[in-house]
């Protein structure tokens, strides 16, 4: 299957959903069972398996929706940079999906480090 917009944005909208209800559950449910979470930019992971990948989003739930600003896909893989919803014009970072099927076998988030005020 290839990774197409369509697909970001179903990923999108079940995480935003979950950010809104506290419920990660189906989030995780969009992986494989030994797919894999990894994080650039902060000091957590990598989660590997639906029990990890679960845990992770109960230790360090998201706190804001999310919005794709640009998709690039090819084959099984796509990137999109995205935002929070709540300051939707200031990128936050990059996803990188790769899918096994319909499911994610690895979702890289890339966080964009704050910026030092003066």
């Amino acid at each position: 299957m290839s990774i197409t917009r369509e697909t970001l944005e179903h990923y999108l909208g079940v995480h935003n959903e979950s950010v809104a209800s506290g419920d990660f559950a189906p989030v995780t449910a969009l992986f494989t069972p030994d797919g894999e979470l990894h994080f650039v930019g902060v000091e957590l992971g990598p989660y590997r398996g639906h029990a990890a990948i679960a845990q992770a989003f109960k230790d360090y739930p998201p706190s804001d929706a999310l919005v794709l600003i640009n998709i690039a896909a090819d084959g099984n893989k796509a990137t999109a940079i995205y935002s929070r919803a709540s300051d939707p014009d200031k990128r936050v970072g990059t996803l990188v999906l790769t899918a096994d099927g319909p499911l994610i076998q690895r979702l890289t988030i890339a966080v964009q480090p704050k910026q030092k005020h003066d």
